[in-house]
């Protein structure tokens, strides 16, 4: 029994001293590391020994979709950027922010300045706390695990949750779901949910593994998709949480600084946001 007990705390204290010895960015708004293009392995997949990305095409409800599957060495990896700061009201194009990061894979956000209510937690700075009980949020910790808090008031947002800080908080949704299952959409939220269209969602599907997925709009051979069947196509993709973040003509998948999705479409419109995946590893 004691040799078990020793053996155990020697993996864990292993496992610790491997995770603390992992590479890792500073959590604030500075770009990720350079990449070399040897690590984008095709069209579709990126690898170095901090980030994986594999990139997805697939058709459901007739409308076509792209998925991004992301594992990442690091929690301080998933990060976010705005094109002229979190307290300006600035906007540009997205691939411009994704290179401007270094961003491996990058997804339009909240569009945080196009609203002036809700939460802006940004890489553990709190810039705005104006919460009215009307759309879900989304808050991501430290150790990079993510936490629904539904329709909360001012002040219900914690900047630290279950002991671990909170580093980055989304005000858009609704959650799409929660623990593996549907979350409770309701008719009546704020974005038209019964309507198809253009859409974007950011999940959870393990410990640093990630998904971004998206779906085309009502054009070009595709219906668009209500929420309802966003959410089942993100369950059944794998999400263990997802959350529905800004759509329409925000919907940008990028990958090595292209927008990859829906490329007919050159009506994207300027964000002021972005959540990106960087790499960590500086090639030595």
């Amino acid at each position: 029994m004691k040799a078990a007990l020793l053996a155990l705390v020697l993996i864990l204290g292993l496992s610790a001293a491997a995770e603390e010895a992992a590479p890792s960015l500073p959590v604030d708004f500075s770009p990720g590391k350079e990449v070399s293009p040897a690590n984008y392995i095709s069209e579709t997949e990126y690898q170095d020994p901090t980030l994986h990305v594999v990139i997805e095409t697939g058709r459901k409800d007739n409308c076509d979709y792209w998925l991004a599957r992301v594992t990442i060495g690091h929690p301080s990896q998933l990060r976010t950027a705005a094109a002229g700061g979190f307290s300006s009201d600035f906007t540009t194009k997205g691939v411009y922010l994704a290179r401007r990061q270094n961003a491996v894979l990058a997804i339009d956000g909240d569009y945080y300045s196009y609203y002036p209510y809700g939460i802006v937690l940004r890489q553990g700075k709190l810039y705005r706390d104006k919460l009215r009980q009307e759309r879900d949020v989304l808050a991501i910790d430290e150790d990079g695990n993510f936490h629904i808090f539904f329709v909360p008031a001012k002040g219900e947002v914690p900047s630290v949750y279950n002991g671990r800080k909170i580093i980055n908080a989304f005000h858009f949704g609704p959650a799409l779901v929660i623990d593996g299952e549907i979350g409770p959409m309701d008719a009546s939220y704020w974005l038209a949910p019964e309507s198809k269209r253009q859409r974007m969602c950011i999940a959870q599907t393990g410990p640093l593994e990630y998904m971004a997925l998206c779906c085309a709009g009502p054009l070009r051979g595709s219906e668009g998709m209500d929420l309802m069947q966003f959410a089942q196509l993100a369950k059944e993709l794998g999400a263990i949480t997802a959350y529905n973040l800004d759509g329409g003509d925000s919907t940008m998948l990028i990958f090595n600084g292209q927008k990859i999705n829906d490329k007919e479409n050159q009506n994207t419109r300027d964000i002021s946001d972005i959540i990106y995946f960087a790499s960590a590893w500086d090639g030595e």
